[in-house]
């Protein structure tokens, strides 16, 4: 980077502290500067003023040496995100990684486990920053999560934008939480077809007369973990998932999908004119693709509701062909950023055509 270069990230970080309300019961804002060791210079209660932390801005010190961004992530989840270092209960956390360069160490498994812990990424890139790896690091979705400049000169150009995404998510989150769990307090039976949904479940109403869900796991074969009547609160039904062992082998998703059949055949028999729907939760291509379309068509046909959610290597073609509309296909890189989806699943789930709530549901699930 060198000395020069730093200054210019130097402003720019003055420039986006600027814009921010500081203080110890507003915005908070800790400094780690990274190399081959990463060293923290200002932690989150470091600082009670705005004026404070832009003086310490404006003497920042530069360091020269590698590039071990995933070192730099594991020492902010650990050392900075903390309570003793001033990390709030219920406040939303955020880290923003402006790099110039390759990491000489693993980035992905680091950034997840700062994601995990409840931290929202942004990477600012520059010049020969690893495209790569800004989007391994970043939270979901990207275009509002990555950043990205071909010189040092080009920083100050992104202050506001940054600024601007960086509130307006903060502002969309708090939003999403007050409202959730309102929009789906009634009724419904759901299937799942995988796992990695946790906190899905609290945001139900589960019960024999409100929301029901049941639970197919599949691969080259599949298996029945619980059926709709099986559990009658969300705790259960948690710690039912939690206890899951993934399997291993192919991706039948038609023969999974022909399996549903019959179970919505009685979910249908024993709570007539309650909707139906059914999520489908894959990481691949089906190993038989044509084999998906006539039993996801013949669920349809019954009624069912299918909804296709993609992660990774699954063909985002097929998920159109599972759900039998665009609108209810949904897809992420990796698995850790499931739950940045988890409310607009919701809203398609529980308010068709964002209007009408529904008071009961059958939910199965296959994953």
């Amino acid at each position: 980077m060198g000395t020069p270069n730093f200054r210019l990230v130097r402003s720019f970080l003055h420039s986006v502290v600027s814009g921010l309300d500081v203080g110890l019961q507003k915005v908070r804002v800790g400094i780690v500067v990274f190399h081959d060791t990463p060293s923290a210079q200002t932690y989150l209660d470091t600082f009670d003023n705005k004026t404070d932390i832009l003086q310490f801005i404006n003497i920042l010190p530069y360091r020269g040496g590698g590039t071990k961004t995933g070192a730099a992530l594991d020492f902010t989840r650990t050392q900075v995100f903390i309570k003793q270092r001033g990390r709030r209960k219920d406040v939303q956390q955020v880290a923003v990684v402006i790099t110039d360069g390759q990491s000489q160490d693993d980035v992905s498994r680091a950034a997840a486990d700062l994601r995990r812990a409840g931290v929202t990424i942004y990477t600012v890139g520059v010049a020969g920053a690893n495209k790569t790896q800004l989007l391994q690091m970043a939270s979901e979705p990207p275009h509002t999560h990555v950043f990205n400049v071909d010189s040092f000169d080009k920083l100050k150009g992104l202050t506001q934008s940054l600024q601007k995404t960086m509130c307006t998510n903060i502002k969309r989150e708090q939003i999403t939480d007050k409202t959730s769990k309102e929009d789906v307090k009634e009724g419904l039976d759901q299937f799942f077809l995988i796992v990695g949904l946790g906190n899905f479940f609290h945001k139900f109403h589960i019960g024999p007369q409100l929301v029901r869900m049941g639970l197919v796991k599949f691969a080259t074969s599949h298996d029945l973990e619980f059926d709709l009547a099986k559990y009658s609160d969300a705790n259960q039904l948690e710690n039912a998932v939690q206890r899951i062992i993934l399997k291993g082998g192919g991706t039948e998703t038609g023969d999974a999908l022909q399996f549903m059949e019959p179970l919505f055949k009685t979910a249908m028999e024993t709570r007539p004119g309650v909707p139906k729907h059914l999520i489908v939760l894959t990481d691949g291509k089906s190993t038989q693709p044509k084999r998906v379309p006539a039993p996801a068509e013949r669920l349809r046909a019954m009624g069912v509701k299918v909804f296709a959610v993609g992660v990774k290597d699954a063909n985002e073609e097929e998920l159109e062909v599972i759900a039998g509309d665009r609108k209810r296909t949904f897809f992420v890189r990796n698995f850790d950023a499931l739950k940045t989806i988890t409310d607009r699943v919701l809203t398609e789930v529980c308010t068709p055509d964002g209007k009408q709530k529904y008071n009961l549901l059958d939910f199965q699930v296959q994953m």
